[in-house]
């Protein structure tokens, strides 16, 4: 019996869930147009116009002379991304705060040893960065880091679209302190999460949070706009 013929939406949805699935991580590099061919069992020019449908979705990005790559793995957090930009920043971080906080109850039941111990290589890494590049990057890693815990994928790509573009900025100062970028509070999470207690958890990140609110308002304002 011969094979169907492809509809023109197939090669997207099948390269749309191979994405969502973690074929090709974030970061990753997917294979040439010809590899996926064979992958999605398409025509050439099926497998073009998926890639480009994607691309245009924010979820590949193409890079002339080197490649097409994963940039997220669903349409979701791009959106979120779009909408947070309209939204105003005190919203935003309420919105924020209030998955975060669910988030770290959940992953306080289910944080695995190893998890647990990347969040320690992220804290420690954080405290003790030289540079205002360095700890945001390391602050960015080590809420992500959180809410991966919880293994909620839907959870994690909502988190993702809120938190771009709405950490904390440490660009405004000289330099940071332990204290002025609340290294004791991170490190307080990560204890309570090695404590399996969801309500010590909670208490943590609501004491850490309210302190980025108050920075984050201090150094800015509510109308919109990244911080």
């Amino acid at each position: 019996m011969s094979r169907p013929a492809s509809t023109p939406d197939e090669p997207v949805d099948r390269l749309r869930r191979l994405l969502r699935a973690g074929e090709w991580p974030v970061g990753a590099k997917i294979p040439n147009d010809a590899a996926l061919v064979e992958v999605l069992a398409a025509p050439h020019s099926a497998v073009r116009e998926a890639v480009r449908c994607l691309v245009h979705a924010g979820i590949l990005e193409s890079l002339p002379g080197k490649g097409t790559f994963v940039r997220a793995s669903s349409e979701l957090p791009g959106a979120l991304v779009d909408r947070v930009k309209d939204e105003l920043t005190l919203h935003a971080m309420e919105a924020r705060e209030a998955l975060e906080s669910y988030a770290v109850r959940l992953a306080a039941g289910r944080i695995t040893e190893a998890q647990l111990a990347g969040l320690r290589e992220a804290v420690a890494a954080r405290g003790s960065a030289d540079d205002l590049e360095s700890v945001a990057r390391e602050d960015i890693r080590f809420h992500r880091l959180v809410v991966a815990a919880t293994g909620n994928s839907l959870m994690i790509e909502m988190y993702e679209g809120l938190d771009q573009g709405r950490v904390f900025d440490f660009s405004s100062m000289r330099e940071v302190s332990r204290e002025e970028s609340l290294q004791a509070e991170h490190e307080d999470v990560v204890e309570a999460l090695a404590s399996h207690d969801a309500q010590a958890c909670a208490r943590a990140v609501e004491r850490l949070l309210a302190h980025v609110r108050s920075k984050v308002l201090a150094h800015g304002d509510t109308d919109g706009g990244a911080d």
